[in-house]
């Protein structure tokens, strides 16, 4: 499939604040995230909120951002706060999910997530 430029844009914009932060990822996992997240950039909570992490309010319920550029920015500096999970020497996909599974950002099964990452992702042209 196809990449859609703005979003993988958007991707970018989220690994380099990651990178301003000390965390390095690569904006391809990122934004095969985000698409599995969002059911290939069509879910509710994106269209609505901005939001194509599903990340959570402190009050509980969807996180709403001003624009997907906002969102972006705040997600680079998100994967910070997983670096004592292991983000800060994830150098691989898998390094990259089980920090995040770890520090509770997703609980289903790891290698389940990540085999259907890794599917996904292998399945972009980028």
């Amino acid at each position: 499939m196809e990449v859609n430029q703005y979003f993988f844009d958007l991707a970018k914009i989220a690994a380099n604040k990651a990178s301003e932060h000390g965390i390095t990822v690569d904006p391809q996992w990122i934004y095969t995230q985000w698409y599995i997240e969002t059911s290939g950039f069509t879910s509710d909570v994106q269209a609505s909120h901005y939001n194509l992490g599903g990340i959570m309010s402190s009050e509980g319920g969807w996180m709403k951002f001003d624009n997907f550029v906002d969102f972006a920015n705040y997600f680079g500096k998100y994967l910070t706060y997983y670096s004592e999970d292991g983000m800060s020497n994830a150098s691989t996909l898998h390094n990259y999910l089980a920090a995040l599974h770890h520090g509770g950002y997703f609980t289903s099964d790891l290698d389940t997530y990540y085999h259907t990452m890794l599917h996904v992702l292998n399945s972009i042209n980028f």
